[in-house]
């Protein structure tokens, strides 16, 4: 029992999660992949407004989640338990729960952001997971 707390460290994994999603996205922004990716997440051809509007989605849903992933991850840093494990479990249920409604919302309009599942798609779904596992798990925690 002690080993599985000690591997659900809360401070670890919602800074590995802040860490990954700041990194990742910082990665996209800096390099242009969000914006040169942009026509390759909606169906059809686009005229050239439509893909400025699409790059102006992206890089606003990338900035968006580099701003949440440092919140997380200085939560991660700053936040003592239990309060640490608490907001952290609502933090991540928060963040990764609008990412989902909005993806889904936006495949209404032609949005087809989830077109393969690879190793970022999978750890994306999978650190917010043991996170939130790690949080949940420290809840009654004193």
């Amino acid at each position: 029992m002690q080993l599985l707390s000690t591997i659900l460290n809360t401070r670890f994994w919602l800074m590995a999660m802040g860490a990954f999603l700041v990194l990742f996205t910082g990665f996209a922004l800096v390099s242009g992949q969000a914006a040169n990716s942009a026509s390759n997440f909606w169906t059809g051809e686009l005229t050239e407004r439509e893909l400025n509007i699409a790059i102006v989605v992206e890089v606003v849903w990338f900035a968006h989640v580099l701003g949440m992933g440092a919140i997380i991850f200085f939560l991660g840093l700053l936040a003592a338990n239990p309060a640490r494990a608490r907001i952290g479990a609502i933090a991540v249920v928060a963040i990764m729960g609008t990412q989902f409604i909005a993806g889904g919302m936006a495949s209404t309009y032609g949005y087809n952001g989830f077109s393969g599942f690879n190793v970022f798609a999978a750890l994306f779904m999978l650190i917010p997971l043991i996170t939130l596992i790690a949080c949940l798990s420290k809840l009654k925690a004193k």
